[in-house]
């Protein structure tokens, strides 16, 4: 797994969204990438809990999934349910 090629693919894939402007918005390429099936798999799915649980940058997620529509609140059980975020632990004041 390289990291850096799905980001990257996830980055050049939004830039060619902030190109297009208002026309026609371009599928997400995987060709030229050294990806692996399954890295290919969750992006063209796209499965934004493999994504998450890849390691991908928040705020390249948090780009790909507005140019995909989601709200905050809409992807965010989506991250939770990849078994990837860890569990919310309670401080001290709070019972």
């Amino acid at each position: 797994m390289s990291l850096y090629m799905v980001q990257r693919c996830l980055f050049d894939h939004l830039r060619r969204l902030e190109a297009a402007g208002d026309g026609p918005k371009p599928d997400l390429v995987v060709e030229g990438y050294d990806l692996t099936p399954e890295e290919e798999k969750a992006l063209l799915a796209p499965d934004i809990g493999a994504i998450y649980a890849m390691g991908v940058h928040p705020v390249i997620l948090n780009g790909f999934c507005r140019a995909l529509g989601y709200k905050r609140a809409d992807y965010r059980p989506l991250l939770e349910q990849s078994g990837a975020v860890p569990e919310r632990k309670k401080t001290r004041w709070q019972k």
